[in-house]
């Protein structure tokens, strides 16, 4: 009996694998005729933005795009514990499990150019709903990808989707034009992703360990088409429309290679940049180089999240001054945790405990401090926010990848040492970053002053 419920499940799972192969197929294909129709055609008129957004964003759309922007990570973070064993499944290396993760931030990072200036241009509305449904069915061709090649395929649509994330935060540009209320959203999102974290490798180390890492793609590309249904039912079009009197072919790509500008997306890169290292090399360094569990690694990368979590929380309700004072602080104080972690790789390298206490360090302070900077980097492109949020993302995950895949090959051949010593200099680089910019800051924005203008309005 149980040898034919062996036969057919084998069938069951080859249809699954070839469904899989044909969505991907199909949505690369489609995805190249799009792009056909809009060289040849021209790109279609974009709706007008909506009366509503003007009367501010209901609470049911904030929790929406916390979702959407929550699992654009959770889609990550949930299979990181997994590397190992996915290895072996897909038939793969040390190197290209590492690549999935390093290879998605580069795409979603290049295609958000694209995607965000789009959606300048047809409209959030579009963009929005087209990433939700391909990131639904590049779910589904992980979850039964039988080779790497299939995998990465799915991984790489995956990326395309996630471009919707500088979408996302053009329109709390959107919604929120006043600086205090867009650092609260911003907050409020960093807050739901950083949950996100916490319960996203939990979550797939036990879908892992009690049936497969498989599962846990399945249900994503299941959450995926639920939102994707719920934006096309809900969502209204929040896209300034052009403004009449200053005709022209668009925001120039100067703004962002001042040097006010380019100090402060160097600093989220560096930020992102100790994430990345952490995130892409702990599951190999707990459980290959320490020999632990892949629910210990689990667990290492709960307390992560909670502390991402746990630091913002606390940092938020300090009396810190306006934003320019927030991210001075919490950006020196995250500095200062990198030069202990780099004082921990030269002595205490050899040592679990060392690399917790520093990667601890880093996670306690790191979110609140690119809250803070993302708030100013947005503060003076409002005309353009769709393309300033997609030069962001590139600033956030091209560098990034490339370190951490440096971080890869320097745990594979300086051992533990070589990845903390890394670690350690992203995060010291941060503050070195930012110092470029905070001694000199941009004359005539003064948050302080600004606020003065209208009284303070609850954005909820």
């Amino acid at each position: 009996m149980q040898g034919e419920l062996g036969k057919a499940h084998v069938p069951v799972q080859h249809v699954l694998n070839l469904l899989g192969k044909g969505l991907a197929i199909s949505a690369l294909s489609g995805l190249a005729l799009l792009v056909s129709n809009f060289l040849i055609s021209g790109l279609p008129k974009k709706e007008p933005q909506h009366p509503l957004v003007k009367d501010g964003c209901p609470k049911s759309w904030v929790l929406f795009m916390g979702l959407v922007y929550t699992f654009t990570y959770f889609t990550t973070d949930q299979y990181s514990p997994s590397l190992p064993r996915m290895e072996v499944d897909l038939g793969a290396t040390q190197d290209l499990m590492s690549a999935t993760i390093q290879m998605n931030f580069v795409i979603k990072a290049v295609t958000g150019i694209f995607t965000a200036t789009l959606s300048d241009r047809i409209g959030r509305r579009p963009a929005i709903f087209a990433c939700l449904i391909l990131l639904s069915m590049a779910s589904f061709c992980c979850a039964f990808a039988r080779s790497i090649e299939w995998f990465i395929a799915g991984r790489l649509l995956q990326g395309i989707g996630e471009s919707v994330e500088p979408v996302i935060f053009a329109m709390v540009r959107d919604y929120f034009p006043r600086n205090e209320e867009r650092f609260m959203i911003v907050s409020a999102l960093q807050m739901m992703s950083t949950v996100g974290m916490l319960l996203a490798p939990v979550l797939g180390g036990y879908s892992a360990e009690l049936c497969s890492w498989r599962a846990s793609f399945v249900v994503l590309s299941a959450l995926w088409a639920v939102m994707a249904a719920y934006a096309g039912l809900n969502m209204v079009e929040t896209c300034p429309d052009a403004d009449p009197e200053q005709p022209g072919p668009g925001p120039s790509w100067s703004r962002f290679l001042n040097w006010h500008c380019l100090s402060l997306l160097l600093t989220e890169s560096c930020n992102m940049a100790a994430y990345m290292t952490f995130s892409t090399n702990v599951s190999y360094f707990i459980e290959v180089a320490h020999g632990k569990s892949t629910m210990t690694c689990s667990t290492v990368m709960l307390a992560f999240g909670a502390l991402n979590a746990g630091g913002l929380f606390l940092m938020e309700r300090l009396p810190l001054g306006d934003t320019l004072q927030k991210a001075k602080t919490s950006v020196s104080l995250y500095a200062a945790s990198g030069v202990l972690f780099l004082f921990l790789a030269a002595f205490y390298y050899n040592y679990l405990w060392a690399y917790l206490l520093g990667s601890y360090l880093q996670a306690g302070l790191s979110i609140f401090a690119l809250v803070s900077v993302n708030v100013l980097y947005f503060e003076p492109l409002k005309d353009c926010a769709g393309l300033a949020a997609s030069v962001e993302i590139v600033a956030k995950s091209v560098i990034p990848s490339f370190y951490s895949a440096v971080s890869t090959q320097s745990l594979m051949r300086s051992g533990a040492q070589g990845l903390m010593m890394f670690q350690a200099a992203a995060v010291i680089g941060t503050g070195i970053t930012f110092w470029c910019y905070a001694m000199d800051p941009p004359q005539g924005w003064e948050p302080l002053e600004a606020a003065k203008e209208a009284p303070f309005k609850d954005p909820f």
